[in-house]
């Protein structure tokens, strides 16, 4: 039995790749896409998603102190031991993987599309919301940006902001 929903699945895939528009859109292609990982042999040459979150705590008056822009992956740090066990880093490369396929989403979206509206987008909004959660735990207010990175050997040579996301009140 299992043999036929592998088989129809792999169909499925067929099917969408003989599609005649190049974008195949909905959030069933995007469950579908999960399975697969983002192979980016050659991820340093060119400019590289990345993503940074704020967060802001509103005054008596109204306005909103904000937090310094954080950069949301961050490399962690290598030991023997994670040859052998290394849920962090795994959760990292899936979260990284999300950001990958944000940015083709972003990409691949028409001129004045709204992001919101994306899967994709969702979903990074709600990895946003419990990473800040976690770093300022009193915040009221919350934004992240998409931004392209030019890396070197050794400094970022450009940064191009792709997407900034409106300001989020926390309900």
């Amino acid at each position: 039995m299992t043999i036929y929903w592998v088989i129809g699945y792999f169909l499925v895939l067929v099917l969408t790749l003989l599609y005649k528009t190049p974008i195949v859109r909905g959030p069933w292609l995007f469950l579908l896409r999960s399975f697969f990982p983002n192979w980016k042999f050659f991820h340093a040459v060119g400019y590289v998603p990345h993503l940074y979150a704020r967060a802001a705590i509103a005054n008596a008056d109204g306005q909103l102190a904000w937090s310094d822009w954080t950069h949301l992956y961050p490399r962690t740090q290598q030991h023997f031991w994670h040859l052998f066990h290394n849920p962090v880093t795994n959760l990292g490369l899936a979260q990284q993987n999300l950001i990958d396929h944000f940015w083709a989403d972003l990409n691949d979206a028409p001129d004045g599309s709204d992001p919101r509206n994306f899967v994709s987008y969702q979903m990074v909004a709600h990895f946003v919301a419990g990473v800040l959660k976690a770093q300022h735990p009193t915040h009221t207010h919350s934004q992240f940006e998409m931004r392209m990175l030019l890396d070197n050997t050794t400094e970022t040579v450009h940064t191009h902001v792709m997407m900034t996301s409106p300001v989020a009140a926390l309900t």
